[in-house]
């Protein structure tokens, strides 16, 4: 019987590492960890405009935060290697786990295979965990 290998995902606004898992006796081996690369910056204010002549003028309410706006499009680029890495791995199930705001948007971007593939999502932030430790925080989701 072929052992089901897990590709899994931890992530929080600021890096994220995918791992692999081939199976029971076989651990964590790390795939590749990356960060962000820089933070989208825009305008400290929202811009106003003029109702017409003589009007008043009015200011425009922010439709989201920096953070964010950021946290987003971090999200969609650790998503965007995580399925080139499902497409390429031969992976048979996707474990996540990120803090809640984090997880949030990685669910929200899921493409369909992935979504597909997920099996569980963690809310926790285990960035800051070494790899020879991590087993203990999935033993409910992986057989190691």
């Amino acid at each position: 019987m072929k052992p089901v290998c897990t590709l899994v995902l931890i992530a929080n606004e600021h890096e994220a590492r995918l791992l692999s898992n081939d199976g029971p006796g076989r651990g964590l081996a790390s795939v590749v960890h990356f960060d962000k690369m820089g933070q989208v910056r825009y305008a400290d204010v929202p811009g106003r405009s003029q109702s017409g002549p003589g009007g008043a003028r009015h200011g425009f309410d922010r439709a989201t935060t920096e953070r964010a706006q950021n946290r987003d499009g971090f999200a969609g680029d650790v998503l965007q290697a995580t399925a080139r890495e499902w497409a390429e791995g031969g992976y048979d199930r996707l474990v996540i786990s990120a803090p809640p705001a984090m997880l949030g948007a990685l669910r929200a971007q899921l493409d369909a295979d992935l979504a597909a593939a997920l099996s569980a999502d963690l809310n926790k932030d285990l960035l800051g965990v070494a790899v020879a430790d991590l087993p203990r925080h999935f033993e409910d989701v992986i057989v190691f």
